[in-house]
């Protein structure tokens, strides 16, 4: 079997040191990770640490090795000798003695280190998924939780001249996802799954692997994940019970049963700590990690002759601290992936008299580097180092060149002509505010400074930001009391310092969090969709804002279609909003809005703010995630991307919906184009006959639309010149194609801004 996994679901439980040292990872939510301290391995002299998510380079294991100073320096790193980007390797290490594993989505590849150097020389390659691995001696267990119709398998081999087959382990008929978390210590193996129902214990006697016990943590709960994390040290066994705030310490009975020797649980007071998230046995203590504690900061514990204490100093940075780590005792190697956005850290600390941090450890992914004055004609279908059709690379702005914070990324772009002086603007954002670029020499542009996000709110991968009389209206999603930041553009002309760091002109706080931002520039109004967590929400759907006095937003209403979104609520993921003028006589100079709501596209008149009516709805087979989408100039077709289809595989290819609305009542799904790769289709907008589609890993399409229900593609540009055009979300987010010049800019998240030009349309 060969299934690539992917971060998000990921269980690991990795077993470096001898005897193995145990731990497991807590992911609270899925993100777009590089990964790095993912898995985590410990020496006396080596910290191995793989990064699996590359989003430019395949997955790598790096080396980092004890200096004269007693410091740690990168001295080495690992890759799939079959190696591609993003390819997983490194989502399981596991590291004891002259020994090291290292598994993958599809693959094991296992090593001897070279005496007592930092060289590892190749020594197996075993065709399994791994999303658990244990060594202890000559012995490696491998876990497979995915195999089997997911419900798991787990494989013992045995060094021989090579490794040779042992034993396979199914799951018993109650595990699911069996192989999710392993232990393995000499003749004895504990097994635990993804969901925490229970551990499976066997030992190896008279030339077999038979079973033990099965462990099934009732006592605690049945959903107090009992087994997500386990670790075994000669006759002792550690399980950690996470969602119940428990870790369970067994001894081995002379009957070779277990018998419970103690019970630790989160302090007094403490709630959802997720304590026993990841557990690791040393010689002469537990060791229990508790990513969710002090409000998410997190804490790793030490239960040692009966006491229970916190190892960690103050002011460690990052969150989640506790969901993955190894420990010898002395040395503490903590993996945090998910710092820098997914970018990820090692934080290694040392117990001198007491814990300190020695080190923070990560992999700085080298920028890319500005290119200006170029005016690269795509020739031959390459403009320098991109792949392209029709379309010419006039400059590239990186994300270095905008005081971004490792791990930033950037999302949606605008733009804003200045009345007065003709000057262009790209309005950009990522995830720790918006960014100002003075594009109106698109050879040369200038990053003029930031707007950082509302105080008090975190980052977000969604920022949204559309334009009304010289005012930018910004809003985030899951950034708690974020709001509508206010920012008067005009302040952008004659700066006398470049790069500022800009303040909002006002705030609109009547909602909280929103995915995206419309506005109909005709009417003065705007529409907030996807708005959660605090203030009048609407249910997901058009809260309405009156913009007409541009610094004083006031609240004018609500539209949700509850036959609409998977709630039922009404949830607009993105909307248009126009006057109306196409073909349906009934609804000619109406406010008429189109919503992307998850389920279906919802049509609704909205001219009277306080009595909004549902006009129409339309549905089509194989629906994953209505997302976004644009009416045509002459409102009588819309076309509309579907986020999810190519990723579960509801569709082979870029699919884009094409609507004929020319009938606001009865919206008829006429055709569905297909784009040449399988990349995952984010934002379309149209301009003229031309769309201009951002296909994430496939860069910025560009579709003739003159005939609607027949769209032709007639050039494109990839803004990610490594990896594949496989479905995911790397690459393009979003374009703002209406600069009377005729550029284009385009946002490509981990990369930077290209302003690029179309050569078949003059300017």
């Amino acid at each position: 079997m060969n299934t690539r996994i992917p971060c998000t679901i990921l269980l690991v439980l990795l077993l470096p040191v001898t005897p193995a040292l145990a731990q497991s990872f807590y992911q609270p939510e899925p993100v777009d990770m590089a990964g790095f301290g993912q898995s985590v391995g410990l020496g006396a002299d080596l910290i191995l640490t793989g990064e699996p998510g590359g989003f430019k380079h395949p997955g790598t294991v790096h080396i980092y090795a004890r200096n004269a100073e007693g410091g740690w320096t990168s001295s080495g790193m690992l890759q799939a000798p079959d190696a591609y980007v993003d390819d997983g390797f490194g989502y399981a290490v596991t590291f004891e003695g002259s020994m090291l594993a290292i598994g993958s989505g599809s693959e094991v590849i296992t090593y001897e280190r070279v005496s007592d150097s930092d060289t590892f020389v190749m020594t197996g390659h075993l065709q399994h998924t791994a999303t658990a691995l244990a060594l202890s001696g000559d012995r490696l267990a491998v876990g497979s939780g995915l195999e089997e119709g997911n419900s798991g398998v787990v494989r013992v081999y045995k060094q021989d001249e090579g490794w040779q087959l042992e034993a396979v382990l199914e799951a018993p008929r109650s595990r699911e996802a069996f192989g999710m978390s392993l232990a393995l210590d000499g003749d004895r193996l504990a097994v635990g799954t993804a969901r925490g129902n229970g551990v499976s214990t066997y030992r190896y006697a008279d030339g077999a692997w038979a079973s033990d016990a099965e462990l099934t943590g009732a006592d605690y709960g049945v959903q107090s994940g009992f087994g997500s994390a386990v670790d075994m040290r000669g006759s002792r066994l550690l399980i950690g019970a996470p969602a119940a705030g428990m870790a369970v310490l067994l001894e081995a009975d002379a009957g070779q049963g277990w018998t419970v020797s103690a019970t630790m649980s989160r302090p007094a007071g403490q709630q959802s700590e997720r304590f026993g998230a990841a557990v690791q046995l040393t010689d002469d203590a537990a060791w229990i990690g508790a990513p969710g504690a002090d409000q998410g900061r997190g804490r790793i514990y030490q239960h040692a002759y009966g006491e229970l204490a916190s190892v960690l100093p103050e002011g460690l940075p990052g969150a989640g601290i506790g969901g993955s780590f190894v420990t010898d005792g002395r040395i503490a190697a903590v993996g945090m992936p998910r710092m820098a956005y997914g970018e990820g850290s090692v934080l290694v600390l040392e117990n001198r008299d007491g814990w300190r941090l020695e080190a923070e450890l990560f992999n700085a992914a080298e920028p890319m580097a500005a290119i200006a004055d170029a005016s690269e004609v795509c020739a031959q279908g390459r403009a320098l180092d991109y792949d392209c059709a029709g379309v010419d690379l006039l400059s590239f702005l990186p994300l270095a060149d905008m005081e971004a914070a490792r791990g930033v990324r950037l999302n949606d772009v605008w733009g804003w002509t200045d009345p007065e002086t003709g000057a262009e603007y790209a309005l950009v954002g990522h995830l720790e505010g918006a960014v100002f670029i003075n594009v109106s020499d698109p050879m040369n542009p200038v990053y003029l400074g930031t707007l950082p996000r509302t105080d008090g709110s975190p980052g977000s991968t969604w920022r949204d930001i559309k334009v009304y009389r010289n005012h930018a209206y910004i809003v985030a999603d899951g950034a708690d009391a974020h709001g509508m930041q206010v920012f008067d553009l005009t302040q952008l002309r004659d700066l006398e310092v470049i790069p500022t760091n800009f303040a909002a002109t006002a705030h609109y706080d009547q909602i909280h969090s929103a995915h995206n931002i419309v506005i109909n520039e005709a009417t003065g109004f705007a529409y907030a969709v996807g708005a959660s967590g605090g203030g009048e929400t609407c249910g997901g759907g058009l809260h309405m804002i009156d913009l007409r006095e541009p610094r004083q937003p006031a609240f004018a209403g609500c539209f949700a279609d509850v036959t609409t979104g998977r709630r039922n609520t009404g949830y607009s993921h993105d909307a248009q909003c126009v006057i109306y003028h196409g073909p349906d006589a009934e609804y000619q100079g109406r406010e008429i809005c189109i919503g992307a709501n998850e389920t279906a596209i919802s049509i609704s008149d909205v001219t009277d703010k306080a009595n909004p009516v549902a006009v129409g709805t339309g549905t089509y087979p194989d629906a994953a995630y209505v997302h976004q989408g644009w009416l045509s100039e002459d409102h009588g077709w819309y076309f509309q991307n579907d986020e999810l289809d190519e990723i579960s595989g509801r569709a082979e290819r870029t699919r884009t919906l094409v609507w004929d609305v020319r009938d606001l009542a009865d919206p008829q799904m006429v055709r569905e184009f297909f784009g040449p790769t399988s990349a995952t289709d984010h934002n379309l907008y149209v301009h003229g006959d031309l769309m201009y589609q951002t296909n994430n890993a496939s860069g910025l399409r560009v579709i003739d639309i003159s005939t609607p229900d027949n769209p032709v593609e007639v050039g494109f540009f990839d803004t990610t010149p490594y990896g594949t055009d496989e479905s995911g979300f790397n690459g393009t987010w979003s374009s703002y194609p209406y600069f009377k010049s005729g550029i284009i800019v385009v946002t490509s998240r981990r990369e930077g801004l290209f302003i690029l030009r179309n050569q078949s349309v003059d300017t």
